[in-house]
């Protein structure tokens, strides 16, 4: 998670979206930094996200989630920016394709919760595409549990060439373990138990594990990408070192071969894309089956409130909300709403499936372009922006953009010969934060200020509004 002000180069504020948390409902505890040592009650802990690992989206199985952002915004603002929510407005980068329901939902907590004066919700892959200087674009984003490619035209995302691959920074620290397992003889230890403390519960041991992976990825002696198509080239190895002081050699096959789990053609890297897919689509099912649910007579007037709350109305911003005589008593808060919020986000959860890949990045690209329209095409191929924290793959700054040129004008010239395409991508330091920069270009804009959703307009129109000032 990443929070600063608009206008400057870099966050202020970082910390881990997967935290450690004990408690429920207004009683938990939240722990940022649990991977080095372990916490007092170690045992009642668990791992959490508000960021659902199989949808991408803030979403959950239970409503956590929702408290969990709060949480995490009060976290950035208290302890990185020095002041309270409450004074000033808020720009949120989203997925591009976050539903209707859940945009509403998040406004809401923005507005009654957090009391921000003002609100934008931004859409990530158009955020990208201003880091770079364009309006349109293919954006390709490179992320902790997946990787997306969203085409963006005009500033506006084009949901019908969004295509989803859910394998990323997360699955290729997995690959990374098992190599660095593989050549040590026997499972690193992580920080924590170097330190001579006893192995804790696994979903914090693995995750203790991951982050040495994470390391070893990003001083590139986990994952690069091999520009030779020449079978017989080799590179020389490169060494690392685990937290227990030993050094391994990591030979430069298994580097590539990380990256080719989402770059390559190769039988291996098919095989573990049709892999993630498979568990993917099973997952998905999962949450689809329990977004769809049957009320109870005794829920009649709530089902008929949330009906009209999420209504086809409400979803593109015309629904204007009804002033009860006391707003407070009459307000119906996550706990009661998150039944009906998860059947609202079926459609969504259902066209999911359609978003659903194993095919390669440069494939992807060129698929979700020629999803959409003709005209649209030579500006989506012609700006193709790479991001993410997964993107900062070596040897050099321009080894993924070059793979990339590549690989999507080889693709394309079996049809439409000497068309170019152009890859824009930042710096390495740059590249994880892509979005964000672009959020920052946008909010410091003078006829920005025109767009934001004002706490006039939310308490006139409700969290509606959104849908309709945040395109």
């Amino acid at each position: 998670s990443k929070l600063g002000f608009a206008g400057e180069d870099t966050p202020k504020s970082y910390f881990r979206s997967n935290t450690a948390i004990s408690g429920t409902g207004e009683n938990i505890s939240i722990k940022y930094d649990y991977y080095t040592r372990p916490l007092e009650g170690d045992d009642t802990y668990k791992v959490s996200n508000p960021v659902d690992d199989v949808t991408g989206l803030w979403y959950g199985e239970t409503e956590m989630w929702y408290k969990l952002l709060e949480k995490y915004i009060q976290h950035g603002y208290e302890s990185s920016l020095n002041t309270k929510t409450e004074y000033h407005p808020m720009l949120l980068i989203e997925r591009s394709y976050n539903p209707p329901a859940i945009r509403q939902q998040v406004l809401e907590l923005l507005m009654e919760d957090l009391q921000v004066p003002a609100a934008f919700l931004a859409r990530d892959a158009t955020m990208s595409c201003y880091a770079c200087g364009r309006t349109a674009g293919t954006v390709v984003d490179i992320g902790y549990s997946g990787t997306t490619v969203t085409p963006v035209y005009d500033g506006y995302v084009e949901t019908k060439g969004i295509r989803r691959l859910p394998i990323g920074t997360r699955k290729m620290d997995d690959l990374i373990v098992k190599d660095l397992d593989a050549i040590h003889g026997k499972p690193f230890l992580p920080i924590y138990q170097v330190q001579k403390h006893s192995k804790r519960q696994d979903p914090i041991h693995n995750l203790a594990r991951l982050q040495i992976a994470q390391q070893c990825r990003e001083e590139g002696a986990g994952a690069a990408v091999l520009q030779v198509s020449d079978a017989g080239f080799t590179a020389p190895s490169m060494t690392f070192e685990l937290p227990d002081g030993t050094t391994v050699d990591i030979p430069s096959k298994k580097r590539f071969g990380v990256a080719n789990a989402i770059l390559g053609q190769q039988e291996e890297a098919v095989s573990i894309r049709d892999e993630a897919l498979s568990i993917m689509e099973g997952r998905l099912k999962e949450r689809i089956s329990q977004a769809d649910v049957e009320f109870t007579e005794d829920e009649a007037e709530d089902k008929e409130h949330y009906e009209e709350v999420f209504s086809k109305a409400s979803s593109v911003g015309l629904l204007k909300r009804q002033q009860p005589e006391n707003k407070h008593k009459e307000r119906k808060g996550i706990s009661y709403s998150w039944k009906y919020l998860k059947k609202a986000c079926l459609g969504d959860l259902q066209e999911q499936q359609d978003y659903l890949t194993s095919s390669a990045i440069p494939s992807m690209v060129c698929d979700a372009a020629f999803r959409c329209d003709r005209e649209q095409q030579p500006n989506l191929m012609g700006n193709v922006v790479v991001g993410g924290g997964g993107a900062c793959l070596g040897p050099t700054d321009q080894s993924l953009t070059d793979f990339l040129r590549e690989q999507v004008e080889s693709i394309i010239h079996q049809h439409t010969p000497g068309w170019r395409v152009k890859v824009l991508s930042p710096n390495f330091q740059e590249r994880s934060i892509c979005s964000w920069l672009g959020g920052s270009i946008l909010g410091s804009l003078g006829t920005f200020h025109d767009m934001w959703v004002t706490k006039k307009e939310y308490d006139e129109w409700g969290p509606a509004i959104v849908n309709r000032k945040c395109p």
